[in-house]
């Protein structure tokens, strides 16, 4: 099975070609990608810019590049107000998002979801489904707070109508067409228990891709962490980070050695 290995590319309009040409990584993830408003219509935008704005021209450049190194870009739609704003004008604003995503078809391979308690239930399972019906060869993955998928679920609801069990979903029809889910643990939480609290949870290890942001993956605890949760199951999806500018030199190496390694 190949390892996915992931930097996450959030405010840049360049990319720092050496680094990312010359590592072993095979994903991208980059944006987030926004909706808003402009002249009182919803708008698609890219770190609040127009993602065709000439400021993105380099960007464009640098992705299309890298999607010929076979490198896979996915983009990340994300944010309270983007959701909101989503399905509030849900035919409008899909009709938008699949005009962007055929304009892009050739370097754009898949989305990721970053709700964060942003979408009911109903509304992010609408639209993983009609994501699949219309783009089926698209790569599907969800960011999440590791945590939301360790604990133990008693209700399908927590506190409100926007948290929702992601163990319950992953059971779904809907989770089943989720390829991987980026599960991000930061400070003390990037451990074995996680992975292994998640794996009791139901979700596949070929499914989850462990990382955090670059400021927590500086030790060596969490390298020690991924090579012993890979050496304890194989089938672990990868790993990634956020955000690839400040990632420790060699991060990608280093995170395919412990992958690989026996």
């Amino acid at each position: 099975m190949n390892k996915i290995i992931i930097f996450y590319l959030i405010d840049n309009n360049k990319i720092n070609n050496d680094k990312i040409y010359n590592s072993y990584i095979n994903y991208i993830h980059f944006g987030y990608f926004k909706f808003n408003y402009e002249n009182n219509l919803p708008k698609i935008f890219l770190n609040n810019v127009d993602p065709n704005n000439s400021y993105y021209n380099n960007f464009w450049f640098d992705l299309g590049i890298s999607t010929e190194k076979h490198i896979k870009c996915i983009m990340v739609l994300k944010g309270f107000e983007t959701f909101n704003i989503l399905f509030d004008n849900y035919d409008i604003c899909y009709k938008i998002l699949y005009d962007f995503i055929i304009e892009k078809k050739n370097i754009i391979k898949g989305i990721d979801l970053d709700l964060e308690n942003c979408a009911t239930l109903e509304n992010t399972k609408k639209l993983i489904n009609d994501i699949k019906r219309d783009f089926p060869d698209f790569i599907l993955s969800m960011s999440t707070i590791g945590y939301s998928m360790c604990v133990k679920d008693i209700d399908t609801l927590y506190e409100n109508i926007y948290e929702w069990s992601y163990t319950l979903f992953n059971k779904s029809n809907e989770g089943k067409l989720i390829d991987y889910y980026n599960c991000q643990f930061n400070e003390d939480d990037f451990t074995r228990d996680s992975f292994q609290d998640m794996i009791d949870n139901g979700f596949l290890p070929n499914k989850i891709i462990m990382g955090c942001e670059s400021k927590y993956f500086q030790d060596y605890d969490n390298y020690y962490e991924l090579r012993c949760i890979n050496k304890n199951n194989p089938e672990l999806g990868g790993a990634f980070i956020k955000y690839y500018n400040d990632s420790p030199y060699k991060w990608d190496l280093s995170v395919l050695l412990c992958l690989t390694s026996k």
